[in-house]
């Protein structure tokens, strides 16, 4: 009776552990190469989806290379603002002295920047010197002036004169003369010169034509006027005193 006592002791524990009791342990272990693979297929992704070059950085971009515009309107389009002043000669500005005009045309109300400079002139093939030989577009003359206009007319205006000998300039309340330098008129180099602007209408435009003619063909006819002899003046149909 006592041996069959011993003979049922019941086994260890130990020898009874079912299998899956280590195999948490074995996955546990296993875990950081599984996270450690999944990490490097992401990387190797993201480097196959960034084959394509990167956009260079502004330090790595080259510098854009200096473009000058040039505007084919020299009288600019009709604005509200102030016309700038007259910048002194430096880098990138013309040589010489500078006329800023602001055009004010009386048929639209309008007025339209104007700048004078040597470039502009020398692409119009204007000469513009002193007495010193040196540049200065102060001695052109008013007619000039009105070719130059005349030639950069805008389109936004009224139809174009036939000739430039219709348009009319005031500065400073007068009409300007045709024959006179700009330096004769007041015209300022230090501030913009306000130069108010008119087309006379054809029909006085031709009356004035034929008015030249007829004063060209009688003073060159080669018939002397009659006088009263010896030196006198000659003998006009009417005279108009002004006093």
């Amino acid at each position: 009776m006592g041996s069959i006592h011993h003979d049922s002791v019941p086994p260890s524990t130990e020898a009874q552990q079912p299998s899956f009791v280590s195999a948490p342990t074995s996955s546990h272990v296993e875990a950081p190469q599984i996270a450690e693979r999944g990490q490097q297929q992401t990387q190797l992704q993201f480097v196959d989806e960034g084959t394509d070059p990167l956009p260079p950085t502004p330090l790595e971009m080259p510098a854009p290379a200096l473009i000058r515009q040039e505007t084919s309107e020299p009288i600019g389009p009709s604005t509200d603002l102030p016309t700038p002043m007259p910048q002194t000669p430096g880098f990138g500005m013309p040589s010489g002295p500078v006329i800023t005009i602001n055009l004010l045309l009386s048929s639209t109300g309008t007025r339209h920047p104007y700048r004078i400079d040597q470039k502009y002139l020398a692409k119009r093939n204007v000469t513009a010197e002193n007495e010193s030989g040196e540049f200065d577009p102060f001695v052109i003359s008013v007619y000039t002036l009105k070719e130059l206009i005349w030639r950069d007319w805008r389109e936004e205006w009224e139809p174009r004169p036939s000739s430039p000998a219709a348009i009319r300039l005031i500065h400073f309340g007068r009409f300007l003369d045709d024959k006179l330098p700009l330096k004769e008129c007041r015209f300022s180099d230090s501030a913009p010169n306000v130069v108010h602007m008119s087309v006379k209408p054809q029909e006085v435009l031709d009356d004035e034509e034929n008015a030249k003619s007829a004063k060209g063909k009688g003073s060159g006819g080669g018939g002397a006027r009659p006088s009263r002899g010896d030196g006198d003046e000659p003998t006009a149909g009417c005279r108009c005193i002004i006093l």
